[in-house]
Order: C-alpha cells, then sequence, then structure tokens
C-alpha cells in the first residue's frame, strides 16, 4: 500500500508547458478552486480598488460589480475549460494562435503584469507592516526604512511558499478565505458601528464640493473591474489543467472569483466612503491606503496582521503564474527559478512608490496596461479555439518546430496585428462618449479584438481551404 502512495504521489508534480495532465494526477477540486479564486480577488488590492471606485458612491460599485463581473468571470470559465480540457498553461495554449515563437510576446507581458501585482500587492500590504512595527519601535508608519523592511519580508515569505508548487497554494488559499472572511465582517461591523447606512448610500461625490481632485464614470468604474479580472483570467489555466472535473475547472473559479471581487470592492468602497463621511464629506483616495482606513475606523493591529496574510496568499498565486510565463519565455530557465526572479522584481516594484511619490498614479498606469494588452489577448485565445479551430489543439505538437502552430517561423502574424489593433482600440475607446460613459474602454477593446481576429482569421482559413481543393484537383 505504502509503495502504491508513493506511486500517486510521484505523479503528483508540477507539468511543462507541452505535457498533459493525466487525470490520476490531478488534484484540484471544486473546494479548493473556489477558495483559490475567492482569495485571488478577496485581498488587499481589491479593497484598494474598491476605495477608488468609492468615487462613484455606494450604489455605483454595485452596479458597476453587477456588470463587469458576470461579463468577465463568464469569460473565465471558458479559459478555464481550455486548460481542463487541453492541459496546459494560459501560455501554453497561447501558442497556438500565437505561433510558438510569437507566444513569447504575450508571455513577457503576462509575466510583467505578476510583477506588478505583487509590487501593488505588497506596497499596500507593506504599509500595514510597516504599522505593525512603528507600535513596537515608536517609528513613524511612512518611515522609508519601515517600508523597505516590510516590502522584502513579504515578498520572502510569498516566494518561499511559492515555490513549492500549486498544491500547497491551494491549501494556503483556504486558510487566507478564513481571515479575510474574518477581517471583512469586522470591517462591516465597524463601519455601521460608525456610519449609518443611509449615510453610506446617500453620499455622493457631487454633492461634496470639495472634491475636485477626483472623478471616476460609469465605464472607468467597469474599466477597473473588468482589468482586473481579465489580468486574473491570463492565469486560470495554469490551475484548471490540475482540476478533476468540468465543474472545478469553470463554474467554481467563476463563482469563487466573482463573489470575491463583490464582496472586498463593496467592502473597500463603504470603508472608503465612511471615512470620508466622518471627515465631513471629503473623499480623498490619494490618503487612503488601508492602515489609515483601518486606523480611522479604529481597528487595531490584528486588522493589520490579516492583511500581511491575505497579501502573502494572493502573492503566491501571482509569483506562480508569472514563473511560468517566464518559463514559455526561455526553455532554459526552469520554472522555480523563474518564480524566484519574479518575486525579485516584485520587491522593486514594491519599492517604486518611495520614489515616484504618489502609490495611486503608479496604480493608474499599471491598470492601463492590463486593460489595453491583456483583453486583446484573452479575445484571441477564446475566437482561436471556440470559433476558428472548434476545440482541436494537439498538446504534443507545443513545442513542434515543424508542425502546425509553427506557421513557418514560429510567429502567426494574423494574432500579432489583431492583437495590437484591439490593444490600440482601448486608447482610441476614451475618445468616444458613449464608450467612456457606458461599457469603458477595457470591453469595447475586448469586442474589436474579437471581430478583428475572427474575420481575419476566417478569411485565411478559406483561402487555405480553396488553395487545398485547387491542389486536390490539379
Amino acid at each position: 500500500m505504502e509503495k502504491n502512495n508513493d506511486k500517486q504521489q510521484s505523479k503528483i508534480r508540477d507539468y511543462a508547458i507541452d505535457e498533459y495532465v493525466p487525470m490520476d494526477a490531478r488534484y484540484y477540486g471544486g473546494k479548493e478552486m473556489m477558495s483559490t479564486w475567492i482569495c485571488a480577488n478577496a485581498n488587499p488590492t481589491t479593497w484598494y480598488m474598491g476605495t477608488i471606485m468609492g468615487a462613484l458612491g455606494l450604489s455605483g460599485v454595485v452596479i458597476a460589480s453587477l456588470i463587469g463581473n458576470p461579463i468577465v468571470y463568464i469569460i473565465l470559465a471558458l479559459v478555464g475549460f481550455m486548460g481542463y480540457k487541453i492541459a496546459s498553461t494560459n501560455m501554453g495554449l497561447c501558442r497556438v494562435p500565437f505561433g510558438i515563437k510569437g507566444s513569447k510576446l504575450p508571455s513577457i507581458l503576462n509575466a510583467l503584469q505578476f510583477v506588478g501585482w505583487c509590487g501593488v500587492n505588497t506596497y499596500i500590504a507593506a504599509t500595514a507592516l510597516s504599522t505593525i512595527i512603528s507600535y513596537f519601535t515608536g517609528g513613524d508608519i511612512y518611515f522609508a526604512g519601515n517600508i523597505i523592511v516590510s516590502v522584502l519580508l513579504i515578498m520572502l515569505v510569498s516566494t518561499a511558499t511559492a515555490v513549492y508548487g500549486a498544491r500547497y497554494i491551494s491549501k494556503a488559499q483556504v486558510i487566507a478565505v478564513v481571515c479575510l472572511v474574518v477581517l471583512s465582517v469586522w470591517i462591516s461591523y465597524k463601519i455601521f458601528t460608525l456610519v449609518s447606512f443611509a449615510d453610506l448610500w446617500g453620499w455622493s461625490l457631487a454633492d461634496n464640493p470639495k472634491n475636485t481632485s477626483w472623478s471616476l464614470t460609469m465605464g472607468g468604474g467597469l474599466d477597473i473591474v473588468l482589468a482586473n479580472g481579465f489580468a486574473w483570467v491570463m492565469c486560470i489555466a495554469d490551475y484548471t489543467r490540475y482540476t478533476t472535473s468540468k465543474r472545478a475547472a469553470t463554474i467554481w473559479p467563476m463563482l469563487g472569483a466573482a463573489f470575491g471581487m463583490l464582496w472586498f470592492l463593496i467592502v473597500g468602497a463603504a470603508g472608503a466612503i465612511a471615512v470620508a463621511v466622518m471627515n465631513g464629506g471629503l473623499f480623498d483616495p490619494y490618503s487612503a491606503d488601508l492602515a489609515y482606513i483601518t486606523g480611522t475606523l479604529g481597528m487595531g493591529m490584528v486588522a493589520n496582521i490579516l492583511i500581511v496574510i491575505s497579501t502573502v496568499a494572493v502573492n503566491m498565486i501571482n509569483i506562480y503564474s508569472g514563473g511560468f510565463s517566464t518559463a514559455n519565455i526561455s526553455e532554459k530557465l526552469p520554472a522555480k527559478l523563474s518564480m524566484i526572479v519574479v518575486g525579485t522584481l516584485a520587491a522593486l516594484i514594491g519599492l517604486s512608490p518611495l520614489i515616484l511619490g504618489s502609490f495611486l498614479d503608479t496604480f493608474q498606469v499599471f491598470l492601463i496596461f492590463l486593460g489595453a494588452f491583456f483583453p486583446a489577448c484573452i479575445a484571441i485565445m477564446l475566437v482561436d479555439f471556440y470559433l476558428l479551430r472548434k476545440q482541436d489543439y494537439d498538446i504534443t505538437k507545443f513545442n513542434d518546430k515543424s508542425g502546425p502552430y509553427w506557421y513557418g517561423n514560429g510567429i502567426n502574424a494574423m494574432a500579432i496585428v489583431s492583437w495590437f489593433i484591439g490593444a490600440g482600440s482601448y486608447f482610441v475607446a476614451p475618445n468616444l462618449p458613449f464608450v467612456s460613459s457606458t461599457i469603458g474602454s477595457v470591453f469595447f477593446s475586448f469586442l474589436v479584438t474579437c471581430l478583428v481576429y475572427y474575420f481575419i482569421g476566417k478569411n485565411a482559413a478559406t483561402k487555405r481551404l480553396a488553395s487545398s481543393k485547387l491542389e486536390t484537383v490539379t
């Protein structure tokens, strides 16, 4: 019996991009996937996004979430199924539409986004850890030395844990979700003991003339929700390739991610609006870091500890997926070493606000990067898999330079051109009043890319079919 267990254990490992994961080596069930994706979104960064979206008012945040979440997480489920069926990572799946060499471009950008998320998460949590350090040392919370030590400690723990592999990450997420439930319930309790629901729901940016330095449209709010969601879509297959059932690969991560996003956007917005009400109506996202909000709400050190724990948990996902994105760029670089590289670079990003001065401005630039490139990339993946190739991918050809995914020179120019047209449309969208005030730039870019790649790909397929028929007749 012991030998059989050892044999089974040897199969449970991290598989290469072009290796099919057999069903008896898959270990992610519905419970683990749901907890992983709740935690992916129920984290301090989503909380911070909620504070920014508080400019829409609490009702506006709820509306933007209820519109944006179903859109992006149905898409997440579709890509999740791709990972389950083909059993490769997101960047492995990109080898089909973009080409084996062409997939290195989205891999580079994907690795950068995970570095960026880690950096963003870590800086937010570093203010909380710095608060704890300052409690014992008596120093300033925002003292650069405290922030530096906090960033390095958080990234060290996050990276070390991620290197152990996805099966340990799933266990860590369960613990993190418990911490997050405690934190969110506590925040909600503190908010409603200090501010009435009527004041929270009734507060609006327009009713407070002091708030002239910040504004947000509904389209802008949708952009925040969708940009964050599409970023997670870029790594869902990294996990669903290890799932034991279709439901575990689609339904459970979709529900978990949507719930986590709605939950913490509302918590973040309610906290920021509560602080605004307590400050005479003044809404200031530039100073709305989580340590400040929890301090204003009188939540103490335990809240800061929970912020740090939940950040480490979500950083594991970013580092793990970032490592596999980097591994697709260079096969000579092992995934675990790639994770260490991602963690190191993320630490540098986490320290960048100390140099740049404004964390909010840095975060907005990062969201623009996500919104421009990733919806377009996902659009190409979906159109290629479901509409053009009818789910017919061969993982054994993912590294075959004489196979169908080499395209002659390793690059599918049609996909690259479609991608850049879609990304370009993101920057055109703000000049279209209807788009900027309704669906936002992110979803507009996604739709444009779907149409462009479908018609280019369909036309190319028709020409290939006509050519093959002509050769047959000849």
